[in-house]
């Protein structure tokens, strides 16, 4: 059997999209790059803004809060990116 046949099951991710709740395999019919880019955009901007009160109610300059905040949504935009795209994969733990 071929492996990527094998696994496939294991690489269905779900997509929060504006349509609702759908099943994106990734490798098998193309990658949705809008969904995935709506995604992280909404993600990451969840990001920023609570980012930018966690720091205000912390006392931080206006100015080092900004940075903060653009700095932990960036990150988070890609590694949401890479999370859906299937470079980073979950694994789940078992003890």
């Amino acid at each position: 059997m071929n492996r990527a046949k094998k696994f496939r099951g294991y690489f269905r991710l779900p997509c929060l999209t504006i349509r609702g709740l759908v099943t994106c395999v990734v490798g098998v019919q193309g990658f949705d790059w809008r969904d995935a880019l709506i995604d992280a955009a909404i993600i990451s901007g969840l990001t920023f803004f609570i980012s930018l009160g966690g720091d205000s109610v912390a006392s931080m300059d206006h100015v080092l809060a900004l940075k903060a905040a653009a700095i932990s949504a960036g990150v988070q935009f890609f590694i949401i990116l890479a999370l859906k795209r299937g470079i980073g994969q979950v694994k789940k733990i078992t003890h």
